[in-house]
């Protein structure tokens, strides 16, 4: 763990509501390559209560990036509806789609795609230059690990320190909700537990919903609710009524 909680703090018991932050209504998204249509989505529907923490499953070319893409506001829908706190961002023009990215989504990527030239600590603190009501920056450093190596440059870090920056830069905007794709695929085993262990702790701590997507089968065990598909379908959407923790899961 990474000291989210000191001796005068609590974890939050459950910061999960009965209300759906996210309402995916019959999505789909085609792409047309020459000749040939690619559905890499299909009449996609679910929805995503508010303080989740979120496993989308499914082996690559599934659809699940496409389908955190088009969440994020960094995809368009070919057809169907995104509701985010009821409103459709499918009807957003694409300043008020760049406000919503700006101020509501955190993003997390597998390649941790860090400015070199800037310190862990710059890092996060650019992130927090675009956005309305940004976390006070030093404070999200100590919260994932980082106080001690903020004026590192990303060359000197290591690759799990390197996304706990990218995880950092995310939570510092005070996002409406955190999408990670694929956030320990560069990672080992034991560097990616770690990972996880983090995003679940973020996700208590500041009650954010956290969507993360994952080839690994086992990283579903650890979900308030798991999603799977395939060939760009929903299969399964269920909630986990016993979450482990990240340290029990092995792949």
């Amino acid at each position: 763990m990474f000291g989210f909680f000191n001796g005068n703090e609590k974890p939050v018991e459950s910061n999960k509501t009965s209300e759906a932050l996210i309402e995916v209504q019959g999505i789909s998204k085609v792409y047309h390559m020459g000749e040939v249509d690619v559905h890499a989505l299909k009449e996609s529907t679910f929805e995503i209560m508010e303080g989740e923490f979120v496993v989308i499953l499914g082996p690559s070319g599934s659809g699940k990036s496409t389908l955190l893409n088009v969440m994020g506001g960094m995809d368009s829908p070919t057809s169907g509806k995104i509701l985010i706190q009821g409103e459709d961002i499918t009807t957003f023009s694409d300043r008020r789609l760049t406000r919503y990215r700006r101020n509501q989504v955190g993003f997390v990527f597998q390649f941790y795609n860090l400015m070199a030239n800037l310190t862990a600590r710059e890092n996060v603190e650019l992130a927090t230059e675009i956005c309305d009501t940004p976390l006070p920056l030093d404070e999200v450093m100590e919260k994932v690990g980082l106080a001690d190596r903020a004026g590192h440059f990303p060359s000197q870090l290591s690759g799990g320190e390197q996304q706990r920056v990218a995880i950092a830069r995310a939570v510092a905007k005070n996002p409406l909700l955190l999408l990670c794709d694929e956030p320990t695929g560069a990672l080992d085993f034991e560097t990616g537990v770690k990972i996880l262990s983090l995003l679940k702790e973020v996700n208590v701590t500041y009650g954010k919903t956290v969507i993360i997507i994952t080839h690994n089968m086992p990283v579903g065990a650890i979900g308030d609710r798991v999603i799977r598909m395939r060939s760009g379908e929903i299969t399964e959407n269920k909630l986990n009524e016993s979450p482990v923790n990240p340290e029990r899961i092995e792949w």
